[in-house]
């Protein structure tokens, strides 16, 4: 990771992820999450789209401390050629989304920098997952878990290599909002 001060979205630096290893690649940053029901801004740009055919992840609530191999994560990722919720392998697909890719599930072209917002309630298992101010994942009642903390950044596990830009990034007990 590095911060990048000729791509940003505002101000006049970012987070850059650089590509990492094929295979298993975990490059991500951790903050503690405000409680178990908190909401996350943030502005990701990547060098390919989002939405490979692969498992990888961009961003997550987790139950442990920010470890990627304690408690439970809440994944936002893509998979099946689209943006997917993915919690060990149970995933809920995007508005429009089929198990297969070309089935009209949601992606993010490259080289764009796109507004991602997601609602996580541990207490009620609620999850939702906003793309450009679209609500592209509404799950209710799906996973109770107690939220501690909030990753970003990039978990590979069946690429392509990216590099990978993020900015804004806020976590709150309230909806942050997009900036026009």
């Amino acid at each position: 990771m590095a911060i990048d001060s000729s791509v940003f979205y505002a101000g006049t630096r970012a987070l850059r992820v650089n590509p990492g290893v094929s295979g298993y690649d975990w490059r991500m940053l951790s903050v503690p999450a405000p409680g178990p029901t908190f909401w996350v801004r943030l502005y990701v740009r990547s060098s390919v789209d989002i939405g490979q055919s692969g498992h990888n992840s961009y961003f997550q609530a987790m139950t442990g401390s920010g470890e990627p191999n304690e408690g439970h994560n809440m994944e936002v990722s893509e998979q099946y050629c689209q943006i997917v919720l993915n919690h060990h392998d149970e995933v809920v697909l995007s508005t429009g989304g089929q198990t297969q890719c070309g089935s009209g599930g949601v992606k993010l072209p490259k080289d764009q920098w796109h507004c991602m917002e997601a609602y996580f309630d541990g207490a009620k298992g609620d999850v939702q997952v906003y793309a450009d101010g679209a609500k592209i994942i509404d799950k209710a009642g799906w996973k109770m878990l107690d939220y501690k903390s909030f990753s970003f950044g990039y978990l590979g596990f069946h690429g392509p290599a990216r590099t990978m830009w993020y900015d804004d990034v806020a976590v709150a007990p309230e909806r942050i909002g997009c900036a026009p």
